[in-house]
């Protein structure tokens, strides 16, 4: 009978603490799930404000253009946004004029043909930035029509089908200038040094000598040294260009014809931080002769 008993009670136990372990095992679902839908909710959310910050980007634009046609450092656009508080964190937002980079896309003209003076302009302002030179000649490999060797220093798919894993070239305009990475003669530290002064951009893009960096505006023409190109940037602070006839005896035609003092191709960058949740977007923005803007590309992430 007390064999009985104790076994009984034992049952008892291990059904009690079944019990309790089922109903566990549900709470604690119950609060994985509830925290799943807080992170989604707030995912939303802060999707939300970042569209909103592009559209007070589209805003700026075409108020600035209302202000004038040329564009500047100092003008409304050009000064970030201070983080903005909201309910549950705050927003961060700025615009950078792309076309004071050095487009990449240039370096091939609407026909696929070498464009020799925007090839010339690449391979200055890599050696200012003490990387090889020839990066120039790989870049324009990638992004030419063919599969041809446009100089001794090119590569096409021979060099890219030896790695591991094979790759081809894009053979066509870049969409992103993380795609550098790809092409021969990159790595990360070169990268890092000349992503912020390039771009991809549409074939044909002008350089807004207003808004170009350091780098790019000593690239422009032998004639032009770093030096040159430091007085350059500090004095467009207080007296931007207004005409491409200031800078005329300063570069070659050929090269004048590849530069503005207006622009068309923006990025916004927007930060929202709602609680743990961090959104980074970035939309290329472009703004027609009206005053018009629209979003060309969106992305999402660190980059």
């Amino acid at each position: 009978m007390h064999r009985q008993s104790g076994v009984a009670l034992i049952t008892a136990i291990l059904v009690v603490a079944l019990a309790m372990v089922w109903v566990s095992s549900i709470l604690w679902t119950d609060a994985l799930q509830k925290r799943r839908v807080a992170a989604l909710l707030q995912s939303d959310q802060a999707m939300l404000y970042a569209m909103g910050a592009e559209s007070w980007a589209h805003d700026i634009l075409k108020l600035d253009l209302e202000n004038g046609p040329t564009d500047h450092l100092t003008e409304e656009w050009a000064i970030p946004l201070p983080p903005l508080p909201v309910d549950g964190g705050q927003i961060q937002g700025q615009l950078e004029d792309m076309q004071g980079r050095f487009n990449i896309n240039n370096l091939v003209d609407a026909s696929g043909q070498v464009n020799s003076v925007a090839l010339d302009i690449f391979r200055r302002m890599l050696t200012s930035l003490q990387l090889n030179p020839a990066i120039a000649e790989y870049t324009l490999d990638w992004i030419d029509p063919d599969n041809e060797v446009s100089f001794p220093d090119g590569a096409e798919d021979d060099v890219y089908s030896s790695r591991v894993p094979p790759y081809r070239p894009g053979n066509g305009p870049m969409t992103s200038i993380s795609e550098l990475r790809a092409v021969e003669g990159i790595d990360d530290e070169a990268y890092q040094l000349l992503s912020p002064h390039v771009a991809a951009l549409p074939i044909g893009t002008t350089i807004n000598i207003n808004t170009a960096t350091v780098e790019v505006l000593a690239a422009l023409s032998d004639n032009i040294s770093l030096f040159d190109a430091e007085s350059l940037f500090e004095g467009r602070i207080d007296a931007p260009f207004n005409s491409l006839d200031e800078i005329r005896d300063d570069v070659p035609a050929a090269v004048l014809r590849q530069l503005s003092v207006s622009s068309e191709l923006f990025r916004a960058s927007v930060l929202v931080t709602l609680g743990s949740t961090r959104l980074y977007m970035y939309s290329l923005l472009e703004r027609d002769v009206s005053g018009m803007v629209g979003t060309r590309l969106r992305s999402f992430g660190t980059d």
